[in-house]
């Protein structure tokens, strides 16, 4: 027996939870019991444990919220049918119904797992709406001589460093908000300035700071080469050791939305070639494979991806300097940011 404090609803729900997992004659569960249930307390619980970063679970209860549970919250786990499965996607866009129909199977897996169901109606292929009926983002990047002009009109904006560690270093959107002055140093190899920069926690989309990233690979040291590293470390040190780079002051953080709107403002006010921000990472990726010509095994993890294959994932483990070494060596050969013809005017680091 339990004594619950509470109304009489509240005594209800408890004891149909009770039934539900203890009962010889418990009734199936509805898809939201199961969501109320396990989904929802276990990817709390994996949030807690750092196992799930927080901005997933918030687009799991908004796709949850706004696309699934009208549909299928009072319905029974085992009169979940294919077919209506099926037309309920074919409702939906594009985007909307793969996430939606993750979600669901996600959720229907803890009904299979407790035997009210013997398999999983999710866990069949279903056909999809058409591309066609999600908008295309657009996916341009930038040109190096494009890259200038785009630095050029970041010039001692507050966002210039975020700019920086994007198109010169292969930052994440919030990653490039969650480096403080402390993160960066520079060193010269052979008299080409390099600066580290320790990427270990990221900015999300409501400006909170978080040390979980995206992957475990993403915790690494990003490099910049030349006059951008040098930009760099100026802009550095104009801040205390735990400011942030890009912030409107020390006390405000700045958050991706606010990024990318005055990023898009200030390109079009100069007349700049306008492009996501996030594209910045594409374009940096673009040019360290083919203007610095590097590999892309050495590409990857500079990036924060995992390597490829057993090798690339366990064995293969080079450190800061071997990076720093061949991204010196290929800036050397073409040193292409070191040579906008409006640097010189601005910039007071040789």
């Amino acid at each position: 027996s339990e004594t619950v404090r509470g109304s009489r609803k509240q005594a209800g729900e408890r004891l149909a939870q009770l039934r539900l997992a203890h009962g010889h004659d418990a009734p199936c569960p509805t898809v939201g019991d199961c969501w109320k249930q396990w989904y929802c307390p276990d990817r709390e619980r994996m949030v807690e444990q750092g196992d799930l970063a927080p901005l997933s679970l918030t687009q799991y209860k908004s796709t949850w919220k706004c696309h699934v549970s009208d549909r299928w919250s009072e319905i029974p786990v085992d009169k979940v049918y294919p077919l209506d499965v099926q037309q309920w996607l074919m409702g939906m866009k594009r985007v909307a119904a793969e996430s939606s129909k993750h979600l669901l199977r996600q959720i229907l897996d803890y009904a299979t797992r407790y035997g009210f169901i013997a398999t999983n109606p999710l866990a069949i292929r279903y056909l999809l709406p058409s591309r066609q009926t999600t908008h295309q983002r657009e996916d341009g990047i930038w040109t190096p001589q494009e890259l200038g002009v785009v630095w050029h009109a970041c010039w001692d904006t507050w966002f210039e460093p975020a700019m920086l560690l994007s198109g010169f270093g292969g930052c994440r959107v919030g990653e490039s908000l969650g480096v403080k002055s402390k993160d960066v140093r520079v060193e010269y190899l052979d008299d080409i300035p390099i600066t580290f920069v320790r990427i270990e926690r990221q900015i999300d989309t409501q400006g909170n700071e978080h040390n979980r990233l995206k992957t475990h690979w993403s915790k690494r040291t990003a490099l910049l080469a030349g006059r951008p590293a040098l930009r760099l470390i100026e802009l550095a040190r104009l801040r205390k050791s735990d400011d942030y780079l890009s912030t409107f002051d020390s006390r405000i953080t700045a958050i991706q939305q606010v990024l990318r709107l005055e990023f898009a403002d200030t390109l079009d006010h100069y007349g700049a070639p306008r492009h996501l921000f996030k594209n910045l990472r594409k374009t940096w990726q673009t040019n360290m494979r083919w203007v610095l010509r590097l590999p892309p095994w050495v590409i990857e993890p500079m990036m924060g991806h995992a390597g490829k294959g057993i090798t690339g994932r366990h064995y293969d483990k080079p450190g800061e300097q071997e990076f720093a070494r061949m991204l010196s060596d290929a800036w050397r050969e073409n040193p292409f940011a070191d040579v906008y013809e409006w640097l010189d005017a601005n910039s007071k680091l040789d």
